[in-house]
């Protein structure tokens, strides 16, 4: 898991097939635990690239992106955005995703 320090490597990130971007800030306790806990929920997690954003650092992300609650996970495919999940997040949905496209 790769973290994007500058708002203008999102466009490049977001173009590949496949990528999970999830949005946190430095102050959400879930947040920090966020990327463990997709680990252990989600069984095709390692077939996809997946970076974070602190919206907090750069909010331009939170502005384009309309984040309103972190942790937000977004899948994109090709630049479009494909999933969004927020605070409660539907892990079973993520997979099926990642299964549709992988295999």
């Amino acid at each position: 898991m790769q973290q994007i320090k500058h708002y203008n490597e999102v466009t490049d990130i977001i173009k590949q097939e496949l990528v999970m971007v999830i949005a946190k800030t430095h102050s959400c306790s879930t947040c920090t635990t966020i990327n463990d806990i997709i680990a252990q929920n989600v069984k095709h997690i390692a077939e996809l690239p997946v970076y974070y954003i602190y919206v907090d650092d750069i909010a331009e992300f939170r502005g384009e992106y309309t984040i309103f609650s972190v942790p937000t996970v977004l899948i994109f495919n090709e630049g479009k955005e494909i999933l969004r999940e927020s605070k409660f997040i539907n892990f079973a949905k993520i997979d099926r995703l990642i299964d549709m496209f992988k295999h």
